[in-house]
């Protein structure tokens, strides 16, 4: 039993270490994009340490007071949402990773192979849709409430709009913490329909659930409806590729705007080898994987005292909307920056006037003052060339 359950108690093992670690919600689930040393305390002494037996028989040494770990019910769950619209399928994986809102998860664009561009994303989609099947065996959460920072964390907020300094922060501790992790396998299917496709949402339906319905139901022969219709028999005998991206898989029922439909089979655990569901189900034993996670916003553990937090909160926030490269997070940072043009108004009128807020430029003694920013940023030698190019234009 140790040697068959070896796989399953490696992927626990991982698991459990990676609660309460920073996790970039901009990544797909998955444990290689966990951040360092965990961000909320953990009581993982030896002293209240346990081991733990699976209703499998697999035991779970030294697991942490603060964490649960139980087994799941191994059987395969449907999973079915769709079709609906980009943000609506967004705000799903969101829910399912217990987060409020509908920005586009690391999770969600994986899914769908999108660039992680919101905007040119959602102009791309008419609907989305997705059906399939998981396999949960076994689950590992935080179980102390409240959730508390640990002080390296408070330390680290930059107490102004330091561009810098924030993109560190994210880089180093994350956007969110991990709250749970579900371990199993998962089989599924996701349809991202484009706007040229004249199919409407009754016909998108039914050719979901007929894709569903031939991918997960052995030995059956299943016609369609409406404008779906099987291929011959020569395209049927071909396999499911389980990681594959198509216009329109090769064995799947023909439809006729399939060219305007991307249908993308997605597998995490068991053997990927296998083509058969019901075979790949059975492997999913010995090679189990991460299929789920909850996750916990970093800036809903911080206390609003904490100086700096509403800066954190909005370039987490712009980060997470935008998705720039991490390396490039702190010059996105920079375009973010506050300016100030002109004095601030005030309120009162019949109190003295201030000085501007800034420092000016005149170029005449009635002329108009030009008030500069005191903010550095930097700026490429290209930029500075195309404004002095257009400087002398300008003289001549």
């Amino acid at each position: 039993m140790e040697e068959e359950g070896a796989p399953a108690l490696r992927v626990i093992r991982s698991s459990i270490d990676a609660l309460g670690r920073g996790f970039d919600a901009t990544h797909d689930t998955r444990l290689l994009y966990c951040k360092g040393s965990r961000l909320v305390d953990v009581d993982d002494g030896e002293l209240s340490s346990r081991d733990l037996v699976m209703p499998d028989g697999l035991t779970v040494p030294g697991v942490p007071k603060d964490v649960d770990c139980s087994g799941e019910s191994g059987v395969g769950v449907p999973e079915t949402a769709g079709p609906c619209a980009f943000h609506e399928m967004a705000g799903y994986f969101s829910k399912k990773a217990q987060l409020a809102g509908d920005i586009p998860l690391g999770s969600f664009n994986s899914a769908y192979s999108f660039t992680g561009s919101k905007r040119f994303d959602a102009m791309a989609t008419k609907s989305l849709g997705m059906e399939g099947k998981t396999i949960p065996l076994y689950k590992v959460q935080l179980v102390r409430q409240p959730l508390s920072v640990v002080e390296e964390v408070k330390h680290a907020v930059p107490h102004s709009w330091e561009p810098s300094s924030l993109a560190r922060f994210i880089q180093n501790y994350g956007t969110h913490v991990i709250t749970s992790i579900t371990i199993g396998g998962k089989d599924l299917i996701y349809i991202k329909q484009h706007p040229s496709s004249s199919l409407s949402v009754v016909e998108i339906k039914n050719y979901i659930h007929d894709l569903g319905h031939q991918r997960f139901t052995e030995n059956e022969i299943h016609t369609g409806s409406g404008p779906i219709r099987s291929m011959n028999k020569e395209r049927e005998n071909l396999g499911f590729n389980s990681q594959g991206v198509y216009p329109q898989p090769p064995s799947t029922p023909y439809i006729a705007a399939k060219e305007d439909v991307t249908v993308i089979f997605r597998r995490r655990g068991g053997d990927d080898l296998v083509q058969s569901h019901s075979e790949w189900a059975r492997t999913v034993n010995s090679a189990p994987d991460v299929i789920h996670m909850t996750l916990f916003p970093i800036t809903t553990l911080l206390e609003a005292a904490i100086p700096g937090k509403d800066h954190l909160i909005r370039a987490i926030n712009l980060y997470l909307e935008y998705k720039p490269p991490i390396e490039e997070l702190r010059y996105f940072l920079e375009f973010q920056l506050p300016r100030v043009w002109a004095p601030i108004r005030d309120e009162h009128p019949l109190h003295q006037r201030k000085e501007p807020v800034c420092p000016s430029l005149q170029f005449s003694l009635m002329g108009k003052k030009l008030y500069i920013s005191q903010e550095q940023a930097s700026v490429t030698y290209h930029i500075m060339s195309y404004l002095f190019r257009c400087q002398w234009v300008a003289s001549q």
